[in-house]
């Protein structure tokens, strides 16, 4: 997983973390980090490690909790917003910031994989195979709806949060889906199946005309959305297929919201967090650009996870929900993006520097 950028404590807004140390073997300590432990890559502006006694803090995937790690990239602890220490990690030599769900975060001993609850308990042990994918970058998969896909003397299988075997290790498959929706594609070979959460073949619940065996990569675990922002009404979440509103050259785009603990981030197309979780509602990305709601304003991002147009529309006055011109609010199309209308019905809208413009 390529480091794009890392949000640090002395600074507001995204920016590259330089590793200028050298080790006494010659290499750079940034060559350490990237060894031992996986840090969060892109951040949102939002993210703002607290002060601590640790030296080196980051942001992860939860807005809860934050990594510690020492000066050559060992994990320390998981602290949480207050500064404090949440979870001991100096046992082990791998954690993956990036991939904790569901109150469970990946770890790696003795090239081993195992899962740390929130309150630093092993609740599955070390005993998995690193799965190596991704290009070698991704060791371990997150938590997808109660159940992990992991390997197990080169096999995959699918077990609970408790270590329970959902699906036996077999080695006649060849990768599986994270779960979405509590379902989860499984290929054999050349065929394809689907599971439910009990680890039970079920109907492909996309229809067959859908997905077929001949499917070259899986869909994951990831999630689009257009959330209703006004009547505090759950969020939507739709399949990137099903983005109505947004035009076909933008339905599928380098980053992909995803959900996780109630907060909304970006996840890339193998479902590596690239913007943490950090917004209490998003967009999905448009001509370079999503727009993200804070509390109560909302702002846009770029790919790089870098707030481009600060959080100054804020919600309260405008009505954002539906379409205008078939897309949604807060979402670019030909350089402008709707960003509301008032109650006497006029439209505001901006173009991609934040400036405001006519709609029509």
């Amino acid at each position: 997983m390529p480091q794009r950028s890392i949000l640090t404590s002395q600074s507001p807004s995204i920016s590259h973390l330089h590793l200028k140390k050298t080790s006494r073997l010659g290499l750079t300590l940034g060559t350490l980090l990237a060894a031992m432990v996986v840090l969060p890559t892109a951040h949102a502006a939002s993210c703002k490690p607290p002060k601590s006694y640790y030296k080196n803090v980051s942001c992860t995937a939860s807005s809860s909790y934050f990594l510690a790690v020492k000066d050559f990239g060992a994990p320390v602890a998981l602290i949480d917003n207050s500064g404090k220490k949440s979870v001991d990690l100096t046992r082990y030599q791998r954690v993956d910031a990036n991939k904790i769900a569901n109150g469970l975060l990946p770890v790696q001993r003795n090239s081993r994989v195992g899962y740390v609850n929130m309150q630093g308990r092993e609740v599955i042990p070390t005993i998995y195979d690193m799965l190596n994918e991704a290009g070698g970058k991704s060791w371990a998969r997150p938590v997808s709806d109660g159940r992990i896909i992991v390997k197990k003397g080169g096999n995959y299988g699918i077990i609970s949060t408790s270590n329970e075997t959902i699906l036996p290790f077999s080695a006649a498959i060849s990768d599986i889906d994270n779960y979405r929706s509590g379902t989860a594609r499984v290929r054999k070979n050349k065929a394809t199946s689907w599971v439910d959460k009990n680890g039970k073949v079920i109907d492909n619940p996309n229809g067959s005309d859908r997905l077929s065996a001949s499917d070259s990569k899986p869909s994951s675990n990831r999630q689009s959305s257009t959330q209703q922002s006004s009547n505090n009404a759950a969020a939507t979440t739709l399949s990137p297929p099903a983005q109505a509103g947004l035009p076909a050259s933008d339905r599928f785009t380098t980053l992909l919201p995803y959900q996780q603990d109630g907060r909304w981030g970006f996840v890339d197309d193998n479902d590596v967090t690239m913007i943490t979780y950090s917004f209490n509602e998003v967009r999905s990305f448009s001509e370079g650009l999503a727009g993200v709601r804070v509390n109560n304003s909302w702002g846009f991002v770029n790919l790089g996870g870098e707030l481009v147009i600060p959080f100054r529309f804020d919600n309260s006055p405008l009505i954002t929900n539906g379409n205008y011109n078939g897309v949604p609010s807060f979402v670019f199309k030909d350089n402008k993006a709707w960003i509301g209308s008032l109650e006497n019905g006029s439209k505001m809208c901006i173009d991609t520097a934040g400036t405001s413009v006519g709609c029509d």
